[in-house]
């Protein structure tokens, strides 16, 4: 059994899906981890009447409600900048046993021109990693 899981989660339907296996492995305890990007926040700041945060909060309620109705401890932390450094740097630094990441399934072309954050999360974090598909 896991003592403390890091999951990556952004509001899409890949890190609803990490989510969903990320409480399979039965953890004690789970630390729900979103980035907001600098666009996000221009883009609430510009466009929006809440802010990043709340913005983020609403994208996020299924997986707090997942959660939630399976009684599993956790904490929501939402932190401001670029999410693949964020993410390495938190799990580098954090008490964790592993971190679950959703992949947006790129092909390889659109990988080596967009990137991925899974991708170089993966070959830079040093504790166990799950990519969920």
């Amino acid at each position: 059994m896991y003592h403390s899981i890091v999951i990556a989660v952004d509001g899409s339907e890949n890190s609803f899906r990490a989510a969903e296996e990320a409480i399979k492995l039965n953890s004690k305890y789970y630390t729900l981890l979103s980035v907001i990007s600098h666009e996000d926040s221009k883009d609430a700041i510009l466009h929006s009447e809440m802010s990043s945060v709340e913005r983020r909060k609403l994208l996020l309620k299924e997986v707090i409600q997942l959660f939630e109705d399976k009684n599993k401890r956790f904490d929501l932390r939402i932190e401001h900048g670029n999410p693949k450094e964020i993410i390495i740097n938190i799990a580098n630094t954090g008490t964790f046993d592993m971190l679950v990441i959703g992949n947006r399934g790129l092909n390889a072309i659109q990988e080596m021109v967009m990137g991925s954050v899974s991708h170089k999360v993966v070959k830079e974090v040093n504790l166990p990693v799950l990519v969920v598909k």
